[in-house]
């Protein structure tokens, strides 16, 4: 019952922040195949969830940076955060801003200072969809649980994989790509 509660109140907090139906459907679509297929618990699926969510929702709402071009990924109550800002005072607050959600154990800022270009937004897109459509193709990999990031060329990715062997798999599909100038792992072996 409990976890049913939760879901509805994050079901209801995607409704209201995000106000488009076919993203939350989609949204729900997806997280129908990770939490049939992630070896995290339903529990902490959903406070991994929440604290992406209000993190994203508390850097929209700041000031002080530009949410834009930042990734926010939660596994385990860490937060991973990855992108592009404009300045060091910007990374700083965005580490400050995600560390005060409750819940976070830990924040991985892996933000870089500078801006994209327009140029650069579109190679980054083009990068990360051919790592994407080549790990939908890698048999036992499962994909949809590895979040690909990709940022003036950085590849990030972050998720939980079932062994060392498709972590290996995936960081080597990431690296095949000339144009990719370095891999994050942020990858977690489940156990």
């Amino acid at each position: 019952m409990f976890v049913n509660m939760k879901q509805s109140i994050f079901l209801i907090f995607l409704i209201f922040s995000v106000g488009c139906a076919p993203a939350v459907v989609g949204t729900a679509a997806v997280g129908t195949y990770k939490g049939a297929t992630d070896k995290r618990t339903m529990g902490v699926m959903l406070d991994d969830s929440m604290i992406t969510a209000k993190v994203k929702s508390r850097l929209i709402a700041s000031k002080q940076v530009s949410a834009r071009h930042i990734d926010v990924d939660a596994l385990k109550g860490v937060v991973y955060l990855s992108g592009v800002v404009g300045t060091a005072f910007q990374k700083k607050a965005v580490n400050t801003i995600a560390m005060d959600v409750p819940g976070v154990k830990r924040v991985q800022n892996q933000l870089v200072i500078g801006s994209k270009s327009a140029g650069q937004i579109f190679d980054d897109m083009i990068l990360g969809s051919r790592i994407r459509v080549s790990l939908l193709k890698q048999p036992g990999i499962r994909s949809l649980n590895i979040d690909v990031d990709v940022n003036k060329g950085v590849v990030t990715l972050t998720g939980i994989v079932d062994s060392l062997r498709h972590k290996t798999k995936i960081i080597d599909i990431a690296d095949k790509y000339s144009e990719t100038r370095k891999v994050i792992d942020n990858l977690t072996v489940s156990h």
